[in-house]
């Protein structure tokens, strides 16, 4: 499948004049808990080629997306990405990290630029797993294929502030995060990804259901506690020099 997502980021680049910097999997195969029935998440950050974009006073597209058959297909122009980073967006620092790779980068245009901030991240996993636990607590709630991904998702966004906390820098593969905790839960979330790979066929043990249960309720009590205010101010310049050094080559061949 690999040859054939690059083959479609090719036709990509060609019907939308734009050069792929950079192309990752961003979603559950990257994640560790895809199954049979997952889609293609596929995330790119791309250059226009033309550019009277990135000089003209009026606004120009900044993304393009793209549905086809089990692909789900996303782009984030360059300027865009790095306006992103600049705020420390976590969905970007995601697909920055992505352990699944189609277009790596021949010079990585966002490492020499700050850390992401921890206060925003801690943030963004608390906001999204307190949202989820709404539905996840609820007692007549209906154990279905999508509330078992929803749980794994949650499980994924907690253990992600649970390492920031620890002061570790958190992957986004869900098999690398559990290597920092107990082996309890540890053993109750791989039980949750495996009957979920394996298409929710199983008998469910609702036991695991309820102990997953009560850890995520006991770390969203700290969580939600703990709102770190951000205490990075950026330098603007630093950005707006990389913005610049990319382009920098076009500027002397456009001219």
């Amino acid at each position: 499948m690999k040859s054939q997502i690059i083959e479609k980021l090719k036709k990509i680049e060609s019907q939308n004049n734009v050069t792929i910097l950079y192309a990752c999997e961003s979603g559950s195969r990257a994640w560790g808990f895809d199954n049979a029935e997952s889609d293609y998440d596929v995330r790119f950050i791309y250059k226009s080629n033309n550019l009277k974009d990135y000089v003209s006073l009026s606004s120009k597209k900044d993304v393009i997306e793209v549905m086809e058959g089990d692909l789900d297909i996303v782009g984030w122009d360059l300027k865009k990405a790095l306006l992103l980073h600049y705020r420390g967006n976590p969905n970007l620092r995601e697909w920055i990290i992505s352990p699944i790779k189609y277009i790596d980068w021949k010079i990585d245009i966002f490492k020499s630029l700050p850390d992401f901030d921890d206060a925003i991240l801690k943030y963004h996993y608390t906001s999204i797993a307190s949202n989820n636990w709404k539905l996840l607590s609820l007692n007549d709630l209906e154990i279905t294929k999508k509330v078992i991904k929803m749980y794994l998702y949650n499980c994924r966004c907690i253990l992600a502030w649970l390492l920031l906390d620890m002061g570790i820098n958190p992957p986004i593969n869900i098999f690398e995060m559990l290597k920092h905790v107990d082996d309890d839960i540890k053993n109750d979330i791989c039980y949750l990804i495996k009957y979920y790979k394996n298409c929710c066929i199983e008998n469910l043990n609702l036991e695991v259901i309820s102990r997953i249960n009560k850890w995520m309720g006991e770390n969203l009590e700290i969580m939600r506690k703990d709102f770190p205010k951000t205490n990075k101010n950026h330098d603007f310049e630093a950005y707006d020099e990389k913005f610049f050094e990319i382009l920098s080559e076009d500027f002397e061949n456009y001219i």
